[in-house]
């Protein structure tokens, strides 16, 4: 850890510290090249993630569609089919749904 005034290694109350630069430039390339090897799990989520926003940002968007839903919840008279929903969600899960 570092102390934000004087820039030097905490707890060091001071004292001078005295580092080769080539050995810490080389202790960095190291820890990158490390990092950049091996990707995480959390990172190839993340990048799954990601492909999927971007997918799902470029879906198409039927707006007439969108504000006549909008208008129906908003009157009052959109009703729900729980039988349909149920019928898509086992479709979907079986993967029997038309792409």
């Amino acid at each position: 850890m570092v102390d934000g005034i004087s820039g030097r290694p905490a707890g060091l109350n001071g004292a001078s510290v005295l580092l080769d630069p080539a050995a810490a430039k080389a202790a960095g390339a190291a820890k990158t090249a490390t990092a950049e090897a091996a990707p995480t799990p959390a990172r190839a989520e993340l990048s799954a993630l990601a492909s999927a926003a971007r997918d799902a940002a470029a879906a198409p968007v039927d707006n007439a569609r969108v504000a006549e839903l909008r208008a129906a919840i908003a009157s009052g008279s959109y009703t729900v089919d729980p039988e349909q929903i149920a019928r898509k969600m086992v479709d979907l899960d079986l993967g029997w749904a038309s792409q």
